[in-house]
């Protein structure tokens, strides 16, 4: 994985990526975040470990909110879409997302079905396709490699759960 082709935002994410096939390290991202995840409570889930900061149910929410996102955008690029597509404010999502009225188990659960999605979705993807680069937000960026913003964006924010909340 050549890093340099990412716009400077994504670094933060894409430096956290092992080497590996990366349909394999989206299986085993989303196993490792349910092994954390899968035994908490709502209670638990409902922590933030400073006033203004997140839950972990609303981090949660965002995972899924930015894979969706990022998924389309990589859809919608290795379709040859050449409009620059709208940026989010993340930020905004989680704030209206009612994640922390939301119950865990159904969070972790519509997580890992849209994971297998976002599987079967790059899986279906011909090497040409992952070649195809789009714009968004501002940002060009390629199809593989909004695979790798996904896998990296959670063992982003799965690291700030290991140190900052458990």
């Amino acid at each position: 994985m050549n890093t340099d082709n990412y716009p400077p935002y994504f670094h933060q994410y894409i430096e956290k990526v092992p080497s590996g096939d990366p349909i394999a390290l989206l299986a085993e991202g989303m196993k490792e975040s349910l092994r954390t995840l899968v035994l908490m409570s709502d209670d638990q889930a409902n922590h933030r470990y400073e006033a203004g900061k997140w839950s972990i149910k609303e981090i949660v929410q965002h995972l899924i909110d930015t894979e969706r996102i990022f998924s389309y955008r990589a859809l919608s690029f290795a379709r040859g879409e050449k409009k620059e597509l709208a940026g989010y404010d993340h930020e905004a999502y989680v704030q209206h997302s009612n994640a922390d009225y939301r119950n865990l188990k159904e969070l972790l659960e519509e997580w890992k079905t849209l994971r297998q999605s976002t599987i079967q979705l790059f899986k279906s993807f011909s090497r040409g396709m992952m070649e195809h680069v789009g714009n968004a937000n501002g940002l060009d960026i390629g199809v593989e490699q909004l695979m790798y913003v996904i896998i990296g964006h959670e063992l982003h924010h799965m690291h700030i759960i290991h140190t900052r909340y458990l």
